[in-house]
């Protein structure tokens, strides 16, 4: 194995930073029918189109049913691409484009919509106000009926 001059790794490094740079997010829910539930989707996206996924939730029973919430990140073109392919194993794709939003001039910092956060995109710092850690959120709004003070919504 030979190895590789600074110049070589600089250009690999560009390149890599080239194509992260045309990268996007996309959130989507994945339903599974009964006979596709052992699929093994995200391996499928990570080598046949370049997709780096992020599973947010699941609730997989074998030989049953499966929900999948999952962040793809990956070009454009290929992240239609294996969308339509997991359409073709008949697995149901949901695009997330909700949001939540946070009135912070409302907001307590009460801490309760905390609880009811299983994602952990919610903690106080160390002044005891509300940190939302978006990225990490999954929208399954359990934290707006929590809210007291109606400080949490959802934008479409």
């Amino acid at each position: 194995m030979t190895k590789k001059s600074k110049k070589e790794k600089k250009v690999e490094l560009d390149k890599l930073n080239e194509s992260l740079s045309f990268r996007t997010k996309r959130r989507v829910v994945l339903e599974f029918p009964p006979n596709v539930v052992q699929t093994p989707i995200t391996y499928m996206l990570a080598k046949e189109y370049d997709i780096i996924s992020n599973i947010l939730r699941a609730e997989i029973a074998p030989e049953e049913s499966g929900k999948l919430v999952l962040e793809m990140d990956g070009l454009s073109d290929r992240l239609d691409e294996a969308i339509e392919k997991i359409r073709g194993y008949g697995i149901e794709v949901t695009e997330i484009a909700r949001k939540v939003a946070f009135d912070m001039d409302k907001c307590m910092h009460c801490g309760a919509c905390i609880s009811v956060c299983l994602a952990g995109a919610l903690k106080l710092d160390e002044n005891y106000h509300l940190q939302f850690i978006e990225p990490k959120c999954t929208v399954c709004e359990m934290c707006v009926p929590t809210c007291p003070v109606d400080a949490v919504t959802i934008d479409i």
